[in-house]
């Protein structure tokens, strides 16, 4: 009776030390999951900060380096197009391009003019929508990225995007216009401009699965298109 109550004991214990190990392997791995989540989201906002930074400077003309400061990443270009839709003129097509950067899952991309971050439904603009109007004028700002910009690459440490930017304006006449923008995250774009009190629609202008959003400009105006044609090395420290 006494043997049968000393390895019942012996069992006992065996299985309360296999549960414990069981439970800080399950801890572990908890509290590794939520570092990692917490690094990724750092991550995205140190690019969002510098994608941001980078639009502002483009938009400034300025040629200068943005550092993307993340413990690691992948940047890589993305096609993209903007189109200027007018009601009576020709149309326009800019092969713009754009930067995705991936980060442990998070995602945020500089394309179209705006800093977006995330993906689906839940994506959001963190900078304004390149399209604006005053009076009876409109304005658009397109970044173009050029054949000498980088592909992309590896980020992390100490990584920079170094630009030189060549802005060009064009000021297109009075008429009824729309612009398109081409690009993953259409729902992030629609709330972005619907929140500037554009009316928006989707349309896929060359049948290739990415679907662009529509903006209108209300009334006759004329538009003033300010393309920058950026070229972008990627600076590692």
């Amino acid at each position: 009776m006494t043997a049968t109550r000393g390895q019942a004991n012996m069992v006992g214990v065996a299985l309360l030390l296999g549960i414990g190990v069981v439970a800080i392997g399950l801890l572990t791995a908890s509290v590794g999951g939520l570092v990692d989540a917490q690094i990724a989201t750092a991550d995205a906002d140190a690019a969002a900060d510098g994608f941001s930074s980078l639009r502002d400077g483009v938009a400034a003309g300025a040629n200068d380096s943005y550092p993307i400061r993340v413990t690691d990443g992948d940047l890589s270009r993305v096609n993209r197009s903007v189109r200027i839709i007018p009601e009576a003129g020709t149309n326009r097509t800019y092969d713009a391009d754009g930067y995705v950067a991936d980060l442990g899952g998070q995602r945020v991309a500089f394309v179209g003019g705006a800093v977006v971050r995330g993906t689906g439904d839940r994506a959001v603009l963190v900078t304004p929508v390149p399209l604006s109007f005053a009076g009876d004028a409109a304005f658009l700002t397109v970044p173009v990225l050029t054949a000498d910009a980088t592909d992309g690459g590896g980020l992390g440490g100490g990584a920079a995007l170094r630009t030189r930017t060549t802005r060009t304006v064009t000021d297109l006449p009075t008429d009824g216009y729309a612009v398109a923008i081409e690009t993953a995250t259409p729902v992030a774009w629609e709330r972005a401009f619907e929140g500037r009190g554009f009316d928006t629609s989707r349309a896929d202008f060359d049948s290739d699965g990415t679907e662009s959003v529509v903006a209108v400009v209300s009334g006759d105006r004329t538009l003033t298109v300010a393309r920058y044609d950026l070229a972008v090395v990627v600076d590692r420290g």
